[in-house]
C-alpha cells in the first residue's frame, strides 16, 4: 500500500494519543496494519480538503438537539 499520507502526518504518534482516549486497546500485532489505514485515511481527508469548494456551497447542516422541538 503506497503511503500518500501528509508529511507531517505521524499515525504512530495519533494511535498512542486516540486509542487511550476512546478506550481502545490495540494489539501490538495490530498496530501496523491500524496505523497503515490510519495513513490511508489521512491520505483521503487530504484529498477532500484539497478540492474547492465555493463559500456559497459551504452550508452548515442543522444541529439536532434531542428532547427539543424541531422548526418545520
Amino acid at each position: 500500500m503506497p503511503d500518500r499520507a501528509p508529511k507531517d502526518f505521524d499515525a504512530e504518534r495519533l494511535l498512542d494519543a486516540v486509542a487511550p482516549a476512546l478506550g481502545i486497546a490495540i494489539a501490538d500485532a495490530h498496530r501496523p496494519g491500524v496505523a497503515a489505514f490510519l495513513k490511508v485515511a489521512a491520505a483521503m481527508a487530504d484529498i477532500v480538503f484539497a478540492a474547492p469548494v465555493p463559500p456559497a456551497h459551504m452550508d452548515l447542516a442543522g444541529v439536532f438537539r434531542p428532547g427539543r422541538e424541531q422548526a418545520p
